[in-house]
């Protein structure tokens, strides 16, 4: 019977953190996943990087990762995917503009440089653009994308030198339980189909999949998976080193993929799932066009090429969201 002090349970971008961070602090931790890392959502996601948000804690968080993504490669031999191309936030009104400017105040007092553009300025830094549609906008230099796939590679590169493990292919059957001093209810171990691993630490990573683990000692978890969908388009002349776009009256944003733009939303009406299939582990579903339709015309109003560009492929796959957007963290 194995014993550990801290266990990630899900192969995403998430847990290969989890598992980076415990490690590198002498933890005993080993990652388990119920199929390949990546599995779920992280291997389909945009893995863009804003790290402007409307509260202190998640711009540190965001600088964080960051830091995290511009220090691998010198400490771990491997690319982690890591582009830093900027970002441009547009605003279609005063009001959105006025609230990008609080955004710009708070970044600074964290040393995140960004500044506040006009429309004219924000043509230069993004050629496609309709100016003449927009208020300004707020660039931030820093801004990025990532390959999630790379990233998880070299976070659990990193993890292994720690002293680190990862274990493919085992899924978690149940989670023990037993009572504390206080009498309240205590995380003892896992059960797998290889047996049982003792821990007295589980750090929920599963994603999509994430209120099944917690139903296992009886927890509900707010976490909804929808489908979530973004279209890439054929190469457009021009493309390449732009920073991503996004605009949040329109609830679209552009992703700069090569030669091309991969541009996504969020739906009013997004199609929520009541559950997940297990072995849904690297599937899409079909892109509902009747749906997905509603950031159509707010993408050609912000970038009229888009229009005509074609579309190359699409993907639509599982994502989880809580009910405020903010992430779930504690016991």
């Amino acid at each position: 019977m194995l014993s550990l002090n801290g266990f990630p349970l899900g192969g995403g971008s998430a847990g290969c953190n989890a598992l980076y961070q415990l490690s590198k602090r002498g933890v005993k931790a080993v990652l388990l996943e119920r199929s390949k890392l990546t599995a779920g959502t992280t291997w389909h996601t945009a893995g863009l990087i804003w790290r402007l948000r409307p509260n202190d804690v998640e711009i540190q968080l965001l600088k964080s990762t960051r830091d995290l993504l511009t220090r691998l490669e010198s400490e771990t031999g491997l690319d982690p995917g890591w582009i830093n191309n900027g970002g441009l936030y547009l605003a279609n009104n005063k009001e959105r503009l006025n609230e990008y400017s609080r955004l710009t105040t708070a970044g600074h007092s964290f040393g995140i440089d960004s500044t506040i553009v006009s429309p004219e300025e924000a043509k230069k830094l993004f050629p496609l653009l309709d100016e003449n549609v927009i208020h300004g906008g707020l660039y931030c230099p820093g801004d990025g994308v990532v390959d999630p796939a790379m990233l998880c590679t070299a976070l659990t590169r990193s993890a292994r030198k720690s002293g680190g493990q990862v274990i493919e292919n085992c899924p978690v059957q149940n989670i023990l339980t037993g009572k504390n001093g206080f009498g309240s209810k205590k995380v003892t171990g896992v059960t797998t189909p290889y047996g049982v691993i003792k821990t007295n630490c589980v750090a929920n990573c599963s994603g999509v999949w994430s209120r099944d683990i917690a139903a296992m000692v009886g927890l509900h978890l707010p976490l909804v998976p929808v489908k979530h969908a973004y279209v890439i388009t054929e190469s457009i002349s021009g493309v390449r080193g732009l920073p991503n776009v996004r605009d949040h009256d329109a609830s679209v944003y552009f992703r700069i993929q090569g030669e091309s733009l991969c541009m996504g939303g969020y739906e009013s009406n997004p199609i929520m799932l009541d559950q997940v299939p297990a072995d849904f582990h690297f599937g899409l579903y079909e892109l509902d066009w009747t749906v997905f339709s509603a950031h159509m015309s707010g993408a050609v109003s912000l970038v009229p090429v888009f229009a005509t560009a074609g579309i190359k492929s699409t993907v639509c796959g599982p994502e989880s969201f809580t009910p405020d957007h903010k992430p779930i963290i504690g016991k």
